[in-house]
């Protein structure tokens, strides 16, 4: 899960993406379905899933770089080894991506597989344009429980599942040994908690020439505050917004505070794009980062000793925030079930555990959370197997909703509102943003 995207939430988020911050233009008409009839189909093959249709040829898109492609193209050659009567035509799509699939879904021509994140799950899911693929998973042993649990929440709608996650990210506390050992200071552990970073980074702030801790005004980078806290940005049925409330503003009261007495700054206060950045730069001690944090520093800032350690703990719980995508499948594909094995094979245990392997993104299985082998982004993904961890996802309007809650920060941080002023304004505005005004 470390496209793109997820290097400056801030700023593209705003990926989920990588995870996700508006809603997407007009929900195109369903697609009708193919009129001729299925393609005869022949026994499983190898270990391929389920079985197939004769001779099936299937498109398969998502977005990403390089890296993210050849992570797919690999993919595409296990796949073809246990199934190898599907020809699977990879045809990425770098940027732009939800757009340019949803002007396809409307003019028939979509790939019969491809990435799902929340914006395109509200856009196809309630269309019936995306495939359930319950029975499909039935037939090749495969279960919802396989999956961590809250990674399936976007892609569920009346209890069928319309897409498979392909992988997922978290934050996890991302500190500089050095610049603790400059003011002093232990280093951070699994049993600190908000206070013990506040008092940390006061430390550093006062003692270094190094911002203490690095947070932008940022939807993402708050939730684990606020779910730390037992809060959430709207209630179980997305019906009501919840950020005129204790368990949100007591966090964001909390922040500010860090922000006006000097102990937390953001990226641009300290001259960097992101708060990655700053950490690569040697500009704060310490900040709230995820698995992409890894090859990002391997790449651009290799003699830099950089650390990580599990998410603080919160006045309530210990929660984390997770960003995840998955696969679906065209429901107007003229060959359902080799699309169904395709993305039952990509994003199931053994696919996962190769891509593992390459460093770029956590396998969606919860048992194979031990296959990380760096130590750092071990520590990063642990915070996302924590029970109390959600996707900050708010039904088919969460880009506005986390949107929104970005806002109030920012106006909070510039001082125009206090914390009760801008969240109450804020509530108003999620509320009208979940009944889509």
């Amino acid at each position: 899960m470390k496209s793109k995207w997820l290097l400056n939430l801030t700023s593209v988020l705003v990926l989920m993406a990588l995870l996700i911050v508006a809603c997407g233009p007009t929900t195109p008409e369903p697609t009708e379905p193919p009129t001729e009839e299925p393609a005869e189909t022949e026994p499983a093959e190898g270990n391929c899933p389920i079985a197939v249709e004769d001779g099936a040829t299937i498109t398969f898109s998502g977005w990403g770089d390089e890296t993210e492609q050849q992570i797919y193209r690999d993919s595409i050659e296990r796949f073809k080894e246990v199934c190898p009567g599907v020809t699977v035509n990879y045809e990425p799509i770098p940027a732009d991506f939800q757009t340019k699939l949803k002007a396809q879904m409307a003019g028939g021509t979509a790939p019969d597989v491809f990435y799902v994140d929340d914006q395109l799950m509200t856009a196809f899911g309630p269309t019936g344009q995306l495939l359930a693929l319950d029975d499909y998973m039935a037939e090749g042993g495969v279960s919802r429980d396989d999956f961590i649990p809250a990674l399936l929440t976007i892609f569920t709608l009346d209890g069928k599942t319309y897409g498979l996650p392909k992988d997922w990210g978290t934050l996890g506390l991302v500190y500089i040994p050095e610049v603790f050992d400059e003011a002093g200071l232990d280093y951070p552990t699994e049993d600190w908690t908000w206070d013990d970073l506040r008092t940390a980074a006061q430390a550093i702030a006062e003692n270094t020439d190094y911002g203490g801790f690095c947070q932008n005004a940022d939807w993402a980078r708050f939730a684990p505050w606020v779910f730390s806290n037992g809060g959430a940005y709207a209630n179980d049925d997305f019906s009501s917004a919840t950020l005129d409330t204790p368990e949100v503003k007591e966090m964001a009261q909390f922040v500010y505070d860090m922000y006006e007495e000097g102990s937390l700054v953001t990226a641009a206060d300290v001259g960097a794009s992101w708060c990655g950045e700053a950490i690569g730069k040697k500009l704060v001690g310490m900040t709230l980062e995820g698995g992409w944090m890894v090859n990002f520093m391997r790449q651009n800032y290799l003699d830099q000793e950089w650390a990580a350690v599990l998410i603080p703990q919160g006045p309530k719980t210990r929660a984390d925030v997770i960003f995840t995508n998955a696969i679906g499948v065209n429901a107007a594909t003229k060959y359902p079930k080799a699309a169904a094995a395709f993305t039952i094979y990509v994003t199931g245990r053994e696919n996962q555990a190769e891509i593992v392997k390459t460093g770029f993104a956590y396998s969606t299985h919860p048992d194979q959370v031990d296959l990380v082998v760096d130590p750092n982004d071990k520590a990063i993904a642990s915070g996302g197997v924590l029970p109390d961890s959600r996707v900050a996802y708010w039904g088919p309007n969460t880009g506005k909703v986390n949107d929104v809650v970005s806002k109030a920060l920012e106006r909070v941080y510039l001082g125009d509102q206090d914390v009760d002023e801008s969240f109450a304004q804020a509530q108003e505005e999620a509320d009208a943003a979940l009944k889509g005004e």
